[in-house]
């Protein structure tokens, strides 16, 4: 049998083509792993930290209400006992007005 360019060409082709084949499995697609992992990694991180900013703030924003409402509250109590002690006056004024008309 007589070789002719055709021949070793396709060889050549073949040969390249299981080399490549190799170099993709052992050496390529353990780089390509290590750097998906490292942006996993770092996607990772950046969702711990925004996870963390978020819970801060929610965090301020609840101790914000709670002092707002705290202070409301005390409002509330204080108005309350005014308008008590001013049903209170009130009700010893009537009871003073009732014991002089008899």
């Amino acid at each position: 049998m007589k070789r002719n360019g055709l021949d070793i060409t396709v060889l050549i082709l073949g040969i390249a083509c299981i080399g490549l084949l190799t170099m993709n499995r052992y050496i390529f697609r353990p780089v390509w792993s290590s750097e998906f992992r490292t942006e996993l990694r770092e996607t990772k991180n950046e969702i711990k930290t925004e996870f963390a900013d978020s819970r801060n703030e929610i965090k301020e924003s609840s101790k914000e209400m709670k002092d707002d409402l705290k202070v409301k509250r005390d409002e509330v109590k204080n108005d309350l006992k005014e308008t008590k002690d001013e049903m209170k006056d009130a009700k010893d004024e009537m009871k003073e007005n009732f014991t002089l008309s008899y």
